[in-house]
């Protein structure tokens, strides 16, 4: 039950602190995104919005440098929330989504890891598709 899970979250989140326990914590918020990315109850724009934000904590820890994998991950934890995103503007929603899977990209290289730049590259397509090559004319740019 996503409800539980996402009560569990805060409730380690309170016990696990980014101070005393960075990398539990920074897990934590990861799995906070991701259950309010997949929540049905509430406010889907709502949700999205707290996705966001969890990611973009798990990001203060999970630097690309020193956790060079998580970072991808969230990175593209973060893409797919920026493009399912209900508010703000559509085209700077896509801009940054696209952002999100370029810099998971940049990790995920096709010599170092094939099978993860794979599903990486697959992202951009899978999730945001013709909504970005309707969109690059809004935005103006080529894609």
């Amino acid at each position: 039950n996503l409800e539980k899970a996402i009560a569990r979250y805060q409730l380690a989140s309170s016990v696990y602190t980014q101070s005393d326990f960075p990398i539990e914590w920074a897990q934590t918020q990861t799995n906070l995104g991701n259950a309010y990315s997949d929540r049905i109850r509430g406010d889907r724009a709502e949700n999205l919005e707290l996705a966001i934000e969890a990611f973009q904590r798990a990001l203060s820890v999970y630097t690309q440098e020193d956790f060079p994998m998580e970072w991808v991950q969230t990175q593209t934890n973060l893409g797919n929330a920026y493009s399912d995103r209900i508010r703000g503007d559509r085209a700077k929603n896509l801009e940054l989504a696209i952002e999100a899977f370029q810099q998971a990209s940049s990790v995920r290289t096709t010599q170092d890891f094939p099978m993860a730049w794979a599903m990486t590259q697959s992202n951009p397509q899978n999730n945001l598709g013709l909504p970005i090559m309707t969109e690059s004319v809004v935005i103006g740019k080529r894609i």
